[in-house]
């Protein structure tokens, strides 16, 4: 990894470039080049989310990385169905891919698919004007009750917050499998997810697996361990 290769850093659902705003200054510290794409209808982008689809936020991360060479790009939670996406389309441009806690898509088949029909109907029952809300308070203690963020952490999370397109759970990511792009893949797993995103391990074939001690948003709770398994990984 040279001094211009970038470090990519896409953040899971609902939300934005924001997130990663502990992280980066570490990560430049360290003389890093970061990049934090922005995806349509997350942030400040006014697209309306019943208009993007998985494939337009794939676009979107193509698209930043149209002039770049050797990325290393890391994704967060939802994210991961992103990044695969953008791997097989542009191997070229990706050195290595580090997905921090984030759920794997399965070849042909789109989030709903794997989450089975009821998740899907009971997640399409929340949409509003084709969005999916972020978690309320109660919510996100009880659907992960180990997550770290204190009450000025999600105070500050509320004023970026976006809902999550719900056509980002209807399309496949990938065709192939993640290997199939002959593209070193890392696997982050916070440690307080309980139960985790992934069956991941450290005996999985040909895959560097790492753990922090963390909940489910560690650049928000813990950036400089975020910060410090990311260099870590991107210089392996």
């Amino acid at each position: 990894m040279t001094a211009s290769s970038p470090i990519v850093l896409i953040g899971g659902s609902g939300l934005g470039p924001w997130a990663w705003e502990r992280v980066t200054p570490i990560l430049h510290d360290h003389g890093f080049r970061t990049i934090t794409p922005q995806l349509r209808t997350t942030g400040d982008d006014a697209t309306p989310a019943n208009a993007v689809s998985l494939d337009h936020w794939i676009e979107d991360i193509d698209e930043a990385l149209s002039d770049q060479a050797d990325a290393t790009l890391v994704a967060h939670s939802f994210a991961g169905y992103v990044a695969a996406g953008v791997l097989e389309r542009r191997p070229q441009s990706i050195r290595r891919l580090i997905f921090i806690d984030a759920v794997l898509p399965q070849p042909g088949r789109s989030w709903f698919d794997v989450m089975g029909a009821g998740v899907a109907g009971f997640m399409t029952s929340l949409a509003n004007d084709g969005a999916i809300p972020w978690f309320s308070r109660d919510q996100l203690d009880q659907l992960y009750p180990d997550n770290g963020i204190g009450d000025a952490d999600f105070a500050w999370m509320q004023q970026h917050l976006t809902a999550q397109p719900i056509g980002t759970y209807t399309q496949p990511a990938i065709n192939e499998p993640l290997s199939a792009a002959g593209v070193p893949v890392a696997y982050v797993r916070c440690l307080r997810t309980s139960p985790p995103v992934a069956e991941v391990s450290a005996e999985k074939l040909g895959w560097s697996y790492r753990t922090l001690d963390a909940g489910h948003w560690p650049m928000i709770t813990h950036p400089a361990e975020t910060a410090c398994v990311t260099m870590e990984l991107a210089t392996s």
